[in-house]
C-alpha cells in the first residue's frame, strides 16, 4: 500500500530546476486492501451435513475499507546524480463487525455452531440459543492495520528527450496487524435463574517485512503540471507471528454469583492456544502513478494510485481449525472437572496467502 516513491518523485520532477537540496511531503491516504478470509462457518441453523442448511455467520471474508492513513516523505539532493530519502506511513486500526442473534421465544431460529467431532470425523453442532430454555447471539470482528517506511538512495540518469529517470535502492520494514474475533453469549431466559455465558476467541496474525529493494522512478514535465511513475521491488523475510486465545466468563458454576473466567471459548483450546512463529522468503513489488501541479517554484500538490503487493502473509480468519475435540474446555464440557482424551483438536497450522492494497492519495510537496 505504499506509496513512498510518489511524493519523492514529484519534488524529483522539479529538482533539476532549482537549488534546492530538501523536500518535505506529507500525504493523505485512503486504501482498500484485499479482504481477509474467514472460511469457517461459525453460526448456521442446522447441521452442515443436511441439504437446506444456511450459514448465518462466518464463511466467507471481512474487510474494513476504505482505511484511511497518512504518509511523510523527505528527501535530500547530495549532488546532482545522488540523492536520499526517507518515507514513512501508516493506516490507523480499524474494525468492522458482523452478528446475528436470536430471542430464544417458542419458534424462534436457533443459532447452532457447527463444528466436526474430532472423536467421530463426523459433524456435529452445538447450542448457542436453544428455544425457549436460552437466547443467544454471535458476532465476528476483523481489526487491522498497516505500516512500514523505507530508506533508500537515488542515482538520476542522464535526462532523455525531458524525462528524468532514477534508480534507487534501500531498506524496506511493512508490518500488517489483524485480529480476527469470535464473541457468543448465551443467556438464560425466564423463568430460569439469570445467567451470563459468554465466550471469545481471538486469533491475532502479524506480518512483518525486513527486505532489499531496488527501483526504477520517472517523470515529466508539461508546463507546470509533472506526471510521473515508479516501480519497485523487495526481497526479504517475512516474520509471521499468529497468537490464539480465548475465555468463557459465566456465573453457571458458583450459584450465578460473581462472573468467573476460564480459559478457552470455543475455537481456543489449549491444543492449539499460546504463539506461534516462523520466518519465510517474501516478496514485496510495488507500482504508483502519480499527476502534480506545481503551485509556485518551491510548492507542489499531486494526487497518486498505488498497488501493493505481499506474495505470503498470515490472516487470522485462516487458522481457526473447527475439528474440535471437546473434551478438554469448559465451554464445551459445562463443567469445571474436566477429563481430557482423545486428539488433540483444534491444531495449528500456518496457512498463508497474499495480501495486496490500492491506495489513492493527495498531497503537496515543499522544497526548500
Amino acid at each position: 500500500m505504499t506509496v513512498a516513491a510518489l511524493a519523492s518523485a514529484t519534488a524529483g520532477a522539479q529538482g533539476a530546476a532549482t537549488d534546492s537540496r530538501w523536500s518535505v511531503s506529507a500525504e493523505m491516504l485512503l486504501s482498500w486492501f484485499k479482504s481477509s478470509p474467514t472460511p469457517v462457518p461459525v453460526i448456521a441453523d442446522y447441521y452442515l451435513s443436511e441439504p437446506g442448511t444456511h450459514v448465518l455467520l462466518g464463511g466467507g471474508t471481512l474487510n474494513t475499507n476504505p482505511n484511511a492513513g497518512f504518509r511523510m516523505t523527505g528527501t535530500y539532493r547530495i549532488d546532482n546524480r545522488w540523492g536520499a530519502e526517507l518515507t514513512g506511513f501508516y493506516m490507523p486500526s480499524r474494525s468492522t463487525t458482523q452478528g446475528v442473534s436470536s430471542s430464544g421465544e417458542a419458534g424462534s431460529v436457533d443459532l447452532l455452531l457447527p463444528y466436526i467431532d474430532a472423536t467421530t470425523r463426523r459433524e456435529d453442532v452445538s447450542f448457542i440459543s436453544d428455544a425457549p430454555d436460552y437466547s443467544g447471539k454471535a458476532q465476528t470482528t476483523l481489526d487491522n492495520d498497516l505500516g512500514g517506511f523505507e530508506l533508500n538512495a537515488t542515482w538520476a540518469l542522464p535526462e532523455r528527450s525531458g524525462w528524468r529517470t532514477s534508480l534507487l535502492g534501500g531498506f524496506r520494514f511493512l508490518q500488517l496487524r489483524e485480529t480476527y474475533s469470535i464473541g457468543t453469549s448465551s443467556p438464560y431466559r425466564a423463568p430460569n435463574p439469570e445467567d451470563v455465558w459468554n465466550t471469545t476467541d481471538n486469533f491475532d496474525a502479524r506480518n512483518r517485512f525486513y527486505g532489499f529493494q531496488v527501483g526504477v522512478r520517472t517523470a515529466f514535465d508539461r508546463g507546470p503540471w509533472i506526471f510521473g511513475a515508479s516501480a519497485k521491488v523487495a526481497l526479504g523475510s517475512m516474520q509471521q507471528r499468529v497468537s490464539i486465545n480465548g475465555v468463557l466468563e459465566t456465573n453457571d458454576f458458583n450459584g450465578y454469583g460473581a462472573v468467573q473466567s476460564f480459559p478457552g471459548g470455543y475455537y481456543a483450546l489449549p491444543s492449539n492456544s499460546g504463539d506461534h512463529s516462523r520466518n519465510t522468503f517474501a516478496v514485496v513489488p510495488e507500482l504508483a502513478l502519480n499527476v502534480g501541479y506545481r503551485l509556485t517554484p518551491e510548492l507542489t500538490a499531486f494526487v497518486a494510485y498505488s498497488f501493493l503487493y505481499a506474495n505470503d502473509v498470515v490472516r487470522p480468519g485462516e487458522q481457526v481449525d473447527r475439528t474440535i475435540n471437546t473434551t478438554q474446555n469448559v465451554a464445551w464440557v459445562g463443567d469445571t472437572a474436566l477429563n481430557p482424551a482423545g486428539p488433540a483438536r483444534p491444531s495449528f497450522d500456518f496457512h498463508t496467502t497474499d495480501f495486496w492494497a490500492q491506495t489513492l492519495s493527495v498531497g503537496v510537496v515543499l522544497k526548500f
